[in-house]
Order: structure tokens, then sequence, then C-alpha cells
């Protein structure tokens, strides 16, 4: 109960006192309407009807309603409200959170807590919310039985600390069951991205694949099942003894407060419609416990996460999205590399490092980068983007050293395609497109017969991935930036187009007062770029073609 009241506390600046008002109100109308109804009962006479009693009764169904039905509106728009700025929050955070300590976060985790953790926080509180109104009611009965007789309030109370302290035996393993079943799921979240993502490896390899469904999948669905069974049974037995508890108490006053108390024997018809109008009260307090222990699991997974951002972009102090934006400069000279390095936090007794290394790129160059998988030009790529925040040495563009400050300056002159480029279903940053410009990108790219972009969104995504290349290379250059980065672009392309790429657009790109980067194997083409280094095991080194490379005396061992 702390996490959830702490939350609402924290997180509303609209859960006031008119709401908690109007809580306490409907749950006394509710018992005010129930005590008019028994006194009514006690009065009946054949053939008339006592209109004070029928008017008080209406007014009691009207107020009811009415306050019941602001308690529940409010709240919901409340509660939704919090999710709503929750989201945004930590996506605020996400948003703003450097590259580096963004990629050391949990996916599964994040989609898991921004989803159904979110979700199941509405719907529970809302429970809770109107337990809370029950509640009220279940009191005021309590007050109403202890006017007409303490020895029957006795026997109820009594019967109601049973029930209690049993049910809250058993919602204790509903809440912790829940909480395992939470964890579960968010790992399951995890593996599914893996599942998808890794979809074309495990399609054709089957032990891989069945290793994969068997152990990833189905072991943590089963998991999540099982402590989703586990704790719907206990559930179940609690609400038998909750439901169980009318009858105890109806067999407590028909049977035993006659023998205690004889000269009661005539309030028992009295008594006995007042329990069985609380049944219903009784069953949503009932309810509501088992979601508010899962609403306060849902909390701490939403706290947590939030606090595991934080943590991350602690662990890299000043790896957080500068405060203040600063433009580009607005002609791009060069930008100079020098004796920059970047290490990876040790999770290991090696960490991959890039050696210092000196790199320059001028206005209107073609600079290709090339290097074996793991050499380092991703990461390279990343520091001279201003994505990863270089260990040491310095970045300068246009003799300005870039820093935390002004870092924005460097990462706004960029327009890339990393190899695991992310194609966006509509242009992003712009209020107007240029639809001749989007007309002749699609005409060059050979995609006019494939997709197209109308009002700024992209009609067709159900491309292969070298036409998704190209749809992004369009994308890239509506974005109208000084600096075009490709990452193994032309790799997805066919041979025709990959030459059209090297020998044509490039060259175009430049004539339009365009810079070049570009990670490439495609050796056939080095002769387009006016510089071209190679990465091999993270150092940066001029890339010597291997005709001219010294030859290696024979070896005279043997």
């Amino acid at each position: 109960m702390k996490h959830f009241l702490d939350f609402i506390r924290k997180e509303s600046t609209d859960f006031r006192a008119p709401i908690i008002v109007a809580i306490v109100l409907a749950g006394l109308i509710n018992g005010v309407g129930v005590t008019v109804a028994t006194a009514a009962v006690g009065s009946l006479k054949p053939g008339k009807v006592d209109f004070s009693s029928l008017l008080l009764f209406c007014g009691c169904i009207v107020g009811y309603w009415i306050t019941k039905e602001l308690v529940l509106n409010r709240t919901t728009t409340i509660l939704e409200d919090i999710i709503e700025r929750l989201r945004l929050r930590i996506l605020g955070k996400l948003r703003d959170t450097d590259l580096l300590p963004f990629e050391g976060l949990d996916k599964g985790r994040i989609y898991a807590t921004l989803s159904s953790d979110a979700v199941s926080i509405s719907m529970s509180a809302g429970m809770v919310i109107n337990a809370s109104s029950a509640l009220v009611m279940l009191g005021f009965t309590l007050v109403l039985i202890a006017f007409i007789s303490m020895k029957a309030l006795l026997i109820i109370s009594g019967l109601i600390a049973v029930v209690i302290v049993y049910y809250m035996r058993h919602s204790r393993r509903v809440g912790e069951e829940l909480g395992r079943a939470t964890t579960r799921e968010n790992e399951f979240f995890d593996n599914l991205n893996g599942f998808l993502a890794g979809f074309k490896e495990l399609k054709l390899n089957r032990d891989k694949r069945t290793d994969y469904f068997k152990e990833e999948i189905e072991t943590v669905v089963h998991a999540t099942n099982t402590h989703r069974v586990a704790a719907g049974k206990a559930l179940n037995h609690s609400l038998l003894i909750a439901h169980t508890y009318v009858f105890f108490t109806l067999a407590g006053l028909i049977f035993i407060l006659p023998i205690i108390s004889p000269s009661e024997t005539s309030i028992v018809s009295i008594l006995v419609p007042i329990v069985l109008f609380s049944a219903g009260p009784l069953a949503d307090v009932i309810m509501a416990v088992p979601a508010l222990a899962k609403a306060e699991a849902n909390i701490v997974n939403i706290y947590e996460l939030e606090n595991a951002i934080d943590r991350r972009i602690a662990e890299h102090a000043g790896a957080h999205e500068p405060t203040d934006f600063v433009s580009p400069p607005a002609q791009f000279e060069h930008l100079r590399a020098e004796a920059l390095s970047f290490q990876y936090p040790a999770k290991g007794r090696h960490p991959f490092r890039i050696q210092p290394a000196d790199f320059e790129l001028k206005a209107g160059q073609i600079v290709f980068i090339v290097g074996g998988n793991g050499s380092g030009k991703s990461t390279l790529l990343k520091m001279l983007t201003g994505l990863y925040r270089p260990s040491g040495g310095r970045l300068l563009l246009n003799g300005e050293e870039i820093h935390d400050g002004n870092v924005t300056m460097l990462r706004e002159l960029f327009s890339p395609i990393f190899t695991d480029f992310h194609l966006f279903k509509r242009i992003l940053g712009k209020n107007k497109v240029d639809e001749k410009r989007i007309a002749e990108l699609l005409t060059r790219m050979e995609l006019a017969d494939k997709t197209g972009i109308e009002n700024g969104r992209v009609t067709n995504l159900d491309l292969s991935t070298g036409q998704r290349k190209r749809l992004s290379l369009i994308m890239s250059t509506l974005d109208d930036r000084p600096i075009h980065l490709f990452d193994e672009w032309a790799a997805d392309q066919d041979p025709l187009f990959r030459k059209f790429f090297y020998e044509v657009l490039l060259r175009q790109m430049v004539a339009e007062g365009k810079t070049i980067l570009a990670v490439t194997h495609d050796d056939h083409y080095f002769h387009v770029a006016d510089k071209v280094y190679m990465m091999e095991y993270g150092r940066l080194m001029d890339y010597v073609p291997p005709s001219t490379k010294r030859k290696r005396p024979p070896s005279t061992t043997i």
C-alpha cells in the first residue's frame, strides 16, 4: 500500500480533497441507502407506501450515482494522465541519453515497463480507488450494526478478523507470484526481440532454431504461466474464503446470536439483509487486494527502470544531451581528430579500445574507411559523429575543439546511414517537402515504381534491404546536411547500382557541395576516394594497396 500511496502523491497534483470527499460520500450514501432500505422493510404495511422512505431511498440512488461517477471519471483521467507523464518522462530521459549508456539498457525491459506495466497500473489503481468507497460503506455498515446490537458486532468483527488474517497471508503470496511473473515477462520481451531480430539466422539452422525456441521462448512463457496460475489459484482460494465469510456471518447471526442473547432474536431479520447488502462492497475490497499488489509491483518496475536509466547516465559522467543546443557552423570546412582514442567500459579483462588516431576530413572530400569486421570502424564513426565521447585526444571542427557543451554542432552536420539503420515511416524535422525533388530522387534511386512519399509519409515499406537503403538515402539527401555518412551502404546493392553509387552518386553529391565519409569493403572503387584509411585491431592508419606493400622475404627455416 505504501508504494501505491507514495506513487499517487508523487505523480499526481490533481488528487486533492474534493476527490477524497467524493470517495467518502459515495461510501456513506451507499451505507445510508442500506439503512433506509432496512428501516423500510421493518415498517412495511400491506397496501401502503412510505413515500418519505421512498424519496430518501431514491435520493440515495441519485447521490450515489453522481458521486461514484465523479470519482470514477476523475480518477480515470488522473491515472491516465499519470501514465502519460511517466511514459513521456522516461522516454524523454532516453531521448536525451547518449548512445553509449543507451546501448547498455535492457530493451525488453523498456518495452514491458512502458507497455504492460503502465497499463496494468491504470487498471489496478482504478479497482483500488473503487474499493476505497466500498470500504467506507462497510465501515458505515459496522457502525449501523453496532447501534442495533453490540453482540452481533462482536460476532461479525471476530469473523472479519479471522478472514483478514487468513486473506493477507494468501494475498502476500499472490503479490510474490505476480512479481515473479512480471520478471519473467520482461525476460520474454527481451527474448522475443532476439527471436524477431535473429529470425533469418534461426531459419537457416534447425538446431539453433529449436534450441532458442525451446529454451528462450517456451521455457520463459511456461514459467510466466506457472507463476500466473499460482497467483490465480492463491487468489481464488482467498476469494472463496471471503465469499464464504458471508455464510459464516449469517450462520453466526441466525444460529449463535439467539443462543448468547435470546432477547435479540427478533433483530436477526434486520441484520441479515444488512449483511447481504455488504457482500458486494466486500467483494470489491477483496478484489482490490491482489490488484493493489500487482499495481505496487508495476510501480516498482517503472521506478527501477527510471533509476536504471539514471544510473547509466551517472556511470558515463557527462553522457547526457547538452542542455543548450549549439547550431552547426554555417560552412563546414574540416573535421580533424588528434590522438583520438576510445575504450569501452571494462566488462572483461581486456575491453576493446581504439588506439590514439589522427584523422582529417575536408569539405568536398570523399573519404573511405576500410577494415575487417570487429576492427573498430563503427566505433570510430560514433566518435567522429559525436555519438561516443572519446576517452582521449580531441576533435576539432573548423579549428574549434568539440566538448560536451558544443557536441551538438558536430552531430548536426551528419546525415548517417548505419549498417543497423532504421527507416522511419515519414520525413522527420520538416514541415514542407519538395515533391518535385522527391520524385527526382525516387527515379534516380530506381524506386519510383516500388514506393512513394506522399505528404511526407512513405507509401510502402515492404522493400528489400537494398531498396530500403536507397529509400534511406533519399531521406538522408532531403536532410540537406553537409556530410553524408555511409556504413557499408553498398553491401546490399546489385553490381550495377553499386557501380552507379560509387562512380555517379557520390560524385554528384560532392558536386552539390556535400562531403562523403564511408565505410566500405569495395576495393574496386577505392579510386573514387580522395583519401582511404584502414582500421586494423583498433588502429587507424593510411591504407596501403596490397601491390605497393613491401613483400616479406622468404623464410629460410624449415
